[in-house]
């Protein structure tokens, strides 16, 4: 990952994927899906490569998942590639958005499990 991505993912829990859209030809479609795409709440940036049909967006998983995009992709006119290998990472993202947000709300864990080994009696009894 370039320095100049890294820099704009925002959280920790950002995450950054590729669509092939096979419908996408020019770059006026491209400008409609950065301005329909990026007023979802929780996208954070989108790319758009016509000449290679590809999006590329970077989004939190905490507030929009992975299943979601593709919903509105389809809604706005661009549905993404429906093949096999598609299919399968598209499952796998979907996945690892889910444990991302059920992670993200996940209450803190205490500070310390074992009160005495502050004290420096580490794995020693009293």
């Amino acid at each position: 990952m370039s320095r100049d991505q890294f820099i704009r993912m925002r959280g920790a829990w950002d995450t950054r994927h590729w669509i092939n859209v096979p419908g996408l030809a020019h770059e006026a479609d491209g400008m409609k899906l950065r301005e329909q795409l990026g007023e979802i709440t929780g996208v954070g940036g989108v790319e758009c490569y016509p000449a290679k049909r590809r999006v590329r967006i970077t989004y939190d998983q905490t507030r929009v998942d992975y299943h979601t995009l593709l919903q509105n992709l389809e809604a706005l006119g661009f549905p993404a590639s429906g093949g096999w290998w598609a299919r399968q990472k598209g499952a796998w993202f979907q996945y690892l958005d889910r444990n991302a947000r059920e992670n993200a709300n996940v209450p803190e864990p205490p500070c310390c499990s074992n009160p005495r080994g502050i004290s420096g009696n580490r794995g020693r009894k009293s």
